[in-house]
């Protein structure tokens, strides 16, 4: 079964399919207490609002994430602003989802070792300190695809996960 990824931006398919998916989304994120979700309800922004961002601003890297080109997830890379000086590009991953009957077969990781590998630069990813599940997967995912070459800090809720990615697998996603 093959793990792929694809750029969401150009298709307005993959846009509402993310649209129709985005409350399960924050149903699981709020469902770990992290205290933070469901952000809509908090904002007042609606889903559509809070993804045109996604679709418009030129940062902004939407991504399906697909089990045998089937629709199993989406992630969202951001690219940083740049200090200046600073020539090394620094990536973000903000956003990252793969559906229930998609987890523990391997998908979630190797989508995340596709985006690794398909961009170069310094990455963070950021979890709630409370979300003890996303963050043993992202510890485990990076020891994988760095080889345990990452650093990990914890400050104001969060637990942030720092590592360089050559813009090559290190290892076979599935």
């Amino acid at each position: 079964m093959a793990t792929t990824i694809r750029d969401a931006r150009a298709s307005e398919r993959d846009r509402r399919w993310i649209e129709q998916i985005y409350d399960e989304y924050l149903g699981d994120l709020a469902a770990g207490h992290t205290g933070v979700f469901p952000a809509a309800a908090v904002t007042g922004q609606g889903i559509d609002e809070l993804l045109q961002g996604w679709f418009r601003d030129q940062r902004s890297m939407p991504f399906m994430i697909l089990r045998n080109e089937e629709p199993a997830g989406f992630a969202l890379v951001q690219r940083e602003r740049l200090p200046e000086g600073r020539v090394r590009v620094q990536f973000r991953l903000s956003e990252f989802f793969v559906r229930g009957p998609y987890r523990r077969l391997g998908v979630g990781s190797s989508a995340a070792q596709l985006l690794f590998a398909r961009f170069a630069g310094d990455w963070v990813i950021a979890e709630q300190a409370g979300n003890l599940i996303a963050i043993d997967f992202w510890r485990k995912v990076l020891a994988e695809f760095t080889g345990g070459d990452f650093s990990e800090q914890q400050s104001y809720g969060e637990v942030a996960h720092r590592f360089a990615s050559g813009g090559g697998a290190r290892s076979r996603p599935g």
